[in-house]
């Protein structure tokens, strides 16, 4: 090769490096971008997924609360009304408000509740229902049958096992608390 053909190698090199130079910075500043554009995409859908299983955990756990304290705010107000009743006094009227509360947030558990928990809250809303069953023919009588006085007693007293059952599993599905007792 000759030194004319090297110095037009070069010079035809150096033209299209001078050429090609801005081509090239474009494309990997555009490249460059969409990867910015691509992990920032990536960042906020996993903010979103995050946002998203903190508010279904928090929803869990006011469904939970609401489910325990309407358990237990039915079940003191039928033990008030079996003492009333002992007493010669009608039922009180929140206890219907208190067993309708319940039932409403029962029923909107189902829809949020994992099956195993859903079973124990399933045992006590029937607990419930049975102790309620006891109640009304005592309310009847004004409590004069001291034996399914007692009965309604026992029974209202011994659910409060089934309550427990469910906080426990309630506890678990939260990851409160690892023991199942």
């Amino acid at each position: 090769m000759n030194t004319g053909t090297v110095a037009l190698l070069v010079a035809v090199v150096g033209v299209a490096g001078t050429l090609l130079a801005p081509v090239t910075t474009a494309w990997v500043s555009s490249r460059s971008r969409r990867q910015e554009f691509e992990f920032q995409q990536r960042s906020e859908l996993t903010k979103r997924h995050m946002d998203d299983e903190q508010a279904n955990l928090e929803r869990l756990r006011d469904t939970y609360v609401a489910l325990n304290s309407g358990a237990r705010r039915y079940r003191f107000r039928m033990m008030e009304d079996l003492y009333a009743i002992r007493s010669g006094t009608a039922p009180d009227p929140a206890t219907e408000v208190a067993r309708v509360e319940f039932q409403d947030t029962y029923a909107k558990a189902q829809m949020l509740v994992p099956d195993d928990v859903l079973r124990r809250c399933q045992a006590v809303r029937v607990a419930l229902a049975d102790a309620r069953k006891l109640l009304i023919p005592l309310a009847g009588d004004a409590g004069d049958d001291q034996q399914k006085w007692q009965e309604a007693h026992t029974f209202l007293m011994e659910m409060w096992e089934a309550i427990l059952a469910m906080q426990r599993a309630m506890r678990q599905d939260l990851g409160i608390s690892t023991t199942e007792s």
